[in-house]
């Protein structure tokens, strides 16, 4: 794998490569919405109607927010691959649970094997930009730059071109969202604060604080079980070895509350979560589950106090952000590298 651009950088529009995805792309009628700054932005004192930014006004549009059917997890973790991800994949493995991987495509030049082993256990494998930069700060070229070039970097390790895509820090708006759709891609959110793991917080967070505020969302969740009426997607990195860490204590727990845990994909019921040009060198070993029955929960006991599925983070996000982006920047350091030719493909 050669030939892409630097690893911590917004790619460059005018590479040629990057100039003949935009010959191929209608932008016409792209949202006039101005630009954000930062990475990642601070929210703006009023969001304008039609702008629709989830990240600071919890505005979802048609982002994939949830798992259809009720007590399922869907699982998912973003920033990788790292060299924290060969202990996660070999704990789910174990676990045998199946989960989508958000891949940044700087990190799958650089360890490109990882990202095929995902794909043969049967992971879903979906986008989280190149750089990890944040979207609505982004020109619509630099936008189509980041996606393309990922898009590039799985295609040529596995031979599949994916079709869904996280924004990193959440940070999607209407502007974003139609490039996103143009270049073929289905945006997956997660359950708001309910459900982001926090793991991108340690250590600033101790990993049993995270730990513990996931197992009281779950613990809600399913004491709610008779009254839930769909499932959730969760936040989680296989970023370092205490992100992991945090994964080999919640899935298990997650299962002894009767949720049947999978990956985004499956938990749509999408049978076919790649593009129609794949050359799959790997094929992803998938199988979709039975539907729950329709009145049977999982669980039921007494109502709680009840699950705020609604999930209002607006003045928590701006030090949201600010400590995953100093999470981000410690915890990974990506390199530019180029991968000898002959690597073994399965």
């Amino acid at each position: 794998m050669k030939d892409f651009p630097p690893s911590s950088a917004v790619p460059p529009v005018n590479h040629p490569q990057v100039q003949q995805w935009l010959a191929e792309i209608d932008l016409t009628g792209v949202p006039s919405i101005p630009l954000n700054s930062g990475d990642p932005p601070d929210c703006p004192a009023k969001v304008e109607p039609g702008v629709c930014y989830w990240t600071c006004e919890d505005c979802a549009s048609d982002d994939v927010v949830e798992c259809p059917d009720k007590n399922v997890w869907g699982l998912t973790f973003d920033d990788g691959p790292t060299p924290a991800t060969p202990d996660l994949l070999a704990f789910l493995d174990q676990q045998q649970v199946k989960a989508t991987f958000f891949l940044i495509g700087a990190n799958v030049v650089q360890y490109p094997d990882m990202v095929v082993k995902e794909a043969a256990a049967g992971h879903h494998l979906a986008s989280h930009t190149w750089s990890h930069h944040a979207l609505t700060t982004l020109t619509n070229e630099e936008i189509v730059a980041e996606i393309k070039w990922t898009e590039k970097a799985i295609m040529d390790a596995t031979g599949l071109r994916v079709r869904y895509m996280r924004p990193p820090y959440g940070d999607v708006d209407n502007r974003v969202r139609f490039i996103l759709k143009k270049l073929g891609y289905t945006v997956v959110d997660w359950g708001g604060d309910t459900f982001d793991s926090n793991d991108w917080k340690i250590p600033q967070m101790s990993s049993s604080a995270v730990v513990t505020h996931f197992q009281k969302s779950i613990t809600t969740y399913a004491t709610n079980a008779a009254n839930n009426t769909k499932g959730f997607i969760s936040l989680e990195h296989d970023l370092t070895s205490q992100t992991v860490n945090v994964a080999k204590t919640l899935i298990p727990f997650g299962k002894e509350h009767n949720l049947q845990i999978m990956s985004v994909a499956d938990c749509l019921r999408d049978a076919s979560p790649y593009g129609a040009n794949n050359t799959a060198v790997v094929s992803p070993i998938r199988s979709l589950p039975p539907p729950p029955p329709p009145s049977s929960p999982v669980n039921p006991i007494a109502q709680g106090a009840g699950l705020d599925l609604d999930y209002h983070h607006n003045a928590a996000v701006g030090q949201k952000k600010a400590a995953a982006a100093a999470v981000w920047s410690s915890g990974i350091v990506l390199g530019s590298i180029v991968i000898a030719a002959g690597l073994a493909l399965l």
